[in-house]
């Protein structure tokens, strides 16, 4: 259970967990409480969740329709066959953050946690080194957007 944990640490840091469940196994519900129960002990339990219910081409009918009922976001599918996997996808693309602000801003040096934010949840178009901070064109979220605003 400790490498499970330290396996789902990084996690924190996700904009979005899909959380892939074995439809066929005898107690899928069992699975989603015990990853869900190290998620609030990590602090990842705010992060938004899909349920990818996989194995819906062999799993019982009647316990993937009730996962699809009790779970709001589930998605079932079927790796083998490709079933599911098109609106799963869509889902997913639908849950991201909207990198929909362009901006083109120099960052002081003395801000690199902004430049780090920038390249893990932003789009880098350009970079350059300047002697008062770093050059950034690149496509950002809105709340990142502005951050950035704020500063400059």
């Amino acid at each position: 259970m400790d490498a499970f944990r330290s396996t789902l640490e990084e996690v924190q840091d996700a904009d979005l967990i899909v959380h892939v469940v074995d439809g066929s196994h005898p107690d899928p519900f069992e699975q989603l409480r015990a990853v869900r129960e190290v998620f609030a002990e990590i602090g990842a339990s705010d992060i938004p969740e899909i349920i990818a219910v996989n194995k819906a081409d062999i799993a019982d009918p009647a316990m993937i329709m009730n996962i699809l009922r009790k779970e709001s976001r589930a998605y079932a599918f079927s790796a083998r066959t490709g079933f599911g996997v098109d609106g799963l996808v869509l889902a997913i693309e639908s849950s991201l953050p909207i990198l929909n602000v362009e901006i083109d801003a120099v960052i002081p040096y003395s801000r690199g946690d902004l430049v780090s934010a920038i390249h893990e949840r932003g789009e880098i178009i350009s970079q350059e080194y300047l002697p008062e901070g770093t050059s950034l064109h690149a496509r950002v979220d809105a709340g990142l957007a502005q951050q950035i605003a704020d500063l400059v």
